[in-house]
């Protein structure tokens, strides 16, 4: 009498534990694991959901449970028509005097990128008129970038430069030219970090979006002031950094 043969499937949950609510949960300790032991690193990603949901011979809409766990703790990250991807580590981003975003990037190794989504002239906000040590209302040139490192967002950054001191910087930066470059032509030869406030919040569904995370994982918030050589506000910017990507570091001393 032939017996039916059970499926060869890998598949590390017991039956007793495939009935109930927790079959989702179970999943995601198992991927959770495998991840942390870097099962993936081959590829930087997990397996597609189809062959997911059959290797633990579950429906798909366990396995998005299971997924959506992960991304809720940081380990995974889900890019729409391109797959569920492993969280790398920590990018360390030093805060210093001269903090420089390319530099940061560099010295560990990673190409930095910049996609330009907003540039105009507004005015200015009263916080950033406090910050830039200008008249409530009066015109600056705000700046908004998504930061990458190798083609990876980890940063929505918010910059805010006084107008009557800037006149054209918009029109250069548009031929491409580099902020420090501009800052030159203006006359500002350097410029060091005269603060940087830490605070963290929830991202909006839009801000998610751009930085391609979970509306539950929270952010990074830096606010920061540069200043010119005799002490003069140049720029006023808001930095929002992807909480489970990038570590901050602050360090203290006048090279730093």
């Amino acid at each position: 009498m032939m017996t039916a043969r059970r499926s060869n499937t890998a598949n590390s949950l017991t039956p007793e534990k495939r009935n109930g609510a927790l079959m989702w949960q179970q999943i995601a300790n198992t991927l959770g694991t495998e991840i942390r032991d870097r099962n993936f690193s081959a590829t930087g990603k997990l397996p597609g959901e189809s062959e997911l949901a059959e290797r633990f011979g579950v429906k798909r809409h366990t396995l998005r449970q299971a997924v959506a766990a992960l991304q809720v703790q940081g380990l995974v990250r889900v890019e729409p028509g391109r797959g569920t991807f492993v969280q790398n580590d920590l990018l360390n981003y030093p805060l210093s005097r001269r903090t420089r975003y390319g530099d940061n990037l560099r010295a560990q190794g990673l190409q930095p990128g910049k996609q330009l989504l907003t540039a105009m002239e507004i005015p200015a906000p009263e916080h950033v008129a406090e910050q830039l040590k200008i008249q409530s209302g009066a015109a600056v040139l705000m700046i908004q970038t998504l930061d990458e490192a190798d083609d990876q967002p980890i940063g929505l950054a918010t910059s805010y430069y006084p107008a009557a001191r800037f006149n054209g910087l918009l029109e250069r930066l548009g031929d491409g030219s580099q902020i420090s470059d501009i800052l030159r032509h203006f006359g500002v030869a350097d410029f060091v970090r005269a603060k940087s406030c830490i605070t963290t919040q929830m991202p909006s569904e839009e801000t998610a979006r751009l930085l391609k995370q979970s509306v539950l994982r929270p952010l990074l918030c830096v606010e920061n002031l540069d200043v010119d050589m005799n002490g003069v506000p140049v720029k006023y910017g808001e930095t929002l950094f992807c909480g489970d990507r990038v570590q901050l570091a602050v360090t203290s001393g006048e090279n730093s």
